[in-house]
């Protein structure tokens, strides 16, 4: 077949773009973001009094700027929705084509004959673009992220997201306004955007983002509607879109009221304010980049917790005592606002966290995350207008730093679907959630071959892990006996046990063949497609079928890595996997009676890849037939790992042991086998352990 799209990207490239936290498929999109946000940004320092020089009211161009306002807010809920049912490539191509043609209009016609509905009406229309391009971008990013690094990654959006906007935008303006004017400066904007937007949306090839990443077969409505109803559906995302509204509405909430305290109780100048509003911005840039990787490390809910959540509330109190006790101290003010926007950045983990907490519908959920963020832009306001008069200053900043201490006991309620399942007390699922290096050096002998040297930590290599069910995380015993109800079903029930088992055991023996073909042959001749239909209708997994190493292992691996499920299982494992608290760990599900394919058919695989938005040679997959799991799966470049349990054959021949890249006993091998992986790279034929 032919390779990846990045095949021929140097590994030294390839990892360094990675070790900085940026996930290389996607690389393109964050300088897109960047230039696309710095053109947005250049009018936001001085369109406001250019339109009033231009001849129009103050309240006329307050209002132009409150129906922008709704439309943002409106926008950045949609990117996610949008994202769920079109996919968010084409959610970015939409918010692009809003910023650019209602932006013309408001050029060409609108701005030269002052016509205020046009204004009105071009000018709230463009506020659709901005968020439906980001965000469109955030939730791509929250789709095709391996979670070991999604925080990181949500950094790097938010370092672009705000070095565009305002600040590089703010500083082009002041560079081209002097020179060429204010309304051809809006033009260089334009050019600016629509080079953002070409830049992402041409450089990024990543296929997550070019499909709809709503589960199959949801109907669009539901879809829709879901991006509201999963605040209660799915409490633990209501909650942190509470916590995303608590992030900003302060900050917002600031921007009405501390320019007169700075400037009239404390003393500054309004220069010396700006400059203070400056360096608290500037803080900030920098920090959403150092918390998004701080989070990967530390932990998404402990680093927004404690820096995000206390740390605010501790620096909003400061905001206000240090300057009341110091006076016109300008470089203390200056530190304590530096202090507030770092601390203000630890909630970025939250971008990561979010659509963690709902994988299967990450759209809806970072639709409810950036419903949180439009939503701030009013709370914290509104807050000031209730309370200023009747609390006072500290009244206000007393009232904002306990919502930010509140903000911090809410994401204690922000635990991951691994951590909050019927098996989550168990000693192994509490360890945390990337440790898979201790596990590896726990796993003794389960990897089948000599003891192998381990890194300190596995390496990045591998993305994504795809699971066979049967014998890999269920015991395969369930399709045997639904094998053998359904031949005595066909049979009248005079199928003899002994007779079944001995050709049962023959048939996993040889690793090779059709196990229905070889019973159907035995007992009902000529019936197999009846006989699958109906073993299919026996076949279930009772919780006790559900071997013991499977949530330590999975639940350590989800920290680090995306999951998957490729199976020929029916639709009722699924039921099975929701009841054992796994099936939120998964990121893909192909089932063959959902594809239209089944193994050893490369094609069940390769929709699980292309799900993903993973090429084969950064992925793995485990399954325990020779014929149905490593054979295919090696086939199409991924490597594949042989689980000697369930059907596999119990006394293997060394050439049998030669086909897969690893052999494993149990599930706590593992991890050892992605250590030794990522310290060789992939091979050709490499034999096992």
């Amino acid at each position: 077949m032919d390779a990846p799209l990045d095949a021929k990207t140097p590994r030294t490239h390839r990892g360094r773009l990675e070790r900085l936290g940026i996930p290389r498929p996607l690389a393109w999109g964050f300088l897109g973001v960047l230039v696309f946000m710095i053109g947005d940004g250049v009018e936001s320092g001085y369109l406001s009094p250019y339109l009033a020089d231009e001849g129009l009211s103050g309240s006329r161009v307050a209002l132009l700027f409150t129906v922008y306002g709704v439309s943002a807010g409106i926008a950045a809920w949609l990117s996610g929705a949008l994202s769920d049912l079109w996919g968010p490539r084409r959610v970015m191509w939409t918010g692009l084509t809003f910023w650019v043609a209602f932006q013309l209009l408001f050029l060409l016609v609108a701005v030269p004959k002052l016509n205020y509905p046009l204004l009105l009406a071009a000018y709230g229309l463009r506020g659709f673009g901005f968020p439906l391009f980001a965000f469109g971008f955030l939730v791509w990013i929250a789709a095709a992220t391996p979670a070991a690094r999604l925080g990181s990654a949500a950094g790097w959006f938010w370092f672009a997201f705000t070095g565009g906007l305002p600040t590089l935008g703010s500083l082009v303006a002041s560079g081209l306004v002097p020179r060429i004017g204010p309304y051809r400066t809006l033009w260089a904007a334009l050019l600016l955007v629509v080079a953002g937007g070409l830049i992402a949306l041409l450089g990024v090839r990543d296929p997550t983002g070019r499909r709809r990443l709503a589960p199959r077969g949801e109907r669009p409505l539901s879809t829709f509607l879901g991006s509201v109803t999963i605040l209660w559906r799915n409490p633990r995302i209501g909650v942190g879109c509470l916590v995303r509204i608590i992030n900003t509405a302060p900050e917002f909430g600031f921007l009405v009221f501390l320019p007169i305290f700075f400037t009239e109780t404390i003393g500054f100048s309004l220069s010396q304010w700006l400059r203070v509003l400056t360096v608290m911005f500037a803080v900030n840039i920098v920090f959403n980049l150092v918390f998004g990787l701080v989070g990967d490390r530390f932990g998404w809910r402990r680093t927004v917790a404690v820096f995000g959540g206390v740390g605010c509330a501790i620096t909003t109190l400061l905001l206000y005592y240090v300057p009341t006790a110091a006076g016109s101290d300008y470089p203390l003010a200056l530190l304590v606002a530096g202090l507030y926007g770092a601390t203000l950045a630890g909630y970025v983990p939250l971008s990561a966290l979010m659509p963690s907490l709902a994988p299967q519908h990450k759209g809806q959920a970072m639709a409810a995350l950036n419903l949180g963020a439009g939503a701030s832009a009013f709370v914290g306001p509104a807050i000031v207008g209730v309370l200023l008069a009747p609390l006072g200053v500290v009244g206000v900043m007393w009232v904002f730093a306990g919502l930010y201490a509140a903000s911090a006991l809410m994401t204690s309620f922000l635990r991951l679907p691994s951590e909050t399942g019927p098996r989550a007390r168990r000693p192994e699922a509490a360890r945390p959630a990337g440790d898979v290096a201790g596990l590896a050096a726990r796993a003794g002998g389960t990897l089948l071959g000599h003891p192998v040297r381990l890194r300190p930590d596995p390496g990045e290599d591998v993305e994504l892990i795809l699971f066979d069910v049967g014998g890999t995380l269920y015991d395969d015993d369930c399709f045997a006996q639904a094998l053998y109800r359904a031949a005595c079903d066909l049979g009248g029930g005079t199928v003899d046990q002994a007779e079944f088992w001995n050709l049962y055991d023959e048939q996993r023996e040889r690793g090779a063949g059709s196990l229905h073909r070889a019973v159907a042959g035995a007992f009902a001749p000529g019936r197999e497609e009846e006989l699958r239909r109906l073993a299919r209708r026996h076949w279930h997994y009772p919780a006790e079928a559900l071997y013991p190493d499977v949530v330590p292992v999975l639940t350590a691996l989800s920290g680090r890595y995306r999951l998957g499920i490729v199976a020929n299982s029916p639709r009722q494992v699924l039921a099975a996997l929701e009841r054992d608290g796994l099936r939120e760990l998964f990121a893909v599900t192909a089932l063959s009676d959902d594809v239209g394919a089944g193994k050893p058919d490369p094609a069940l695989f390769l929709h699980a890849l292309a799900e993903a938005g993973v090429p084969p040679d950064r992925a793995v997959h485990v399954g325990n037939r020779l014929e149905n799991d490593v054979r295919p799966a090696r086939r199409i470049g991924m490597r594949a790992v042989w689980m000697l349990r369930g059907e596999a054959s119990h006394a293997p021949t060394l050439r049998q042991l030669a086909e897969p890249d690893a052999v494993i006993t149990t599930l706590t091998g593992l991890p050892t086998v992605l250590a030794r992986m990522a310290t060789e790279g992939p091979a050709e034929g490499r034999a096992a352990g």
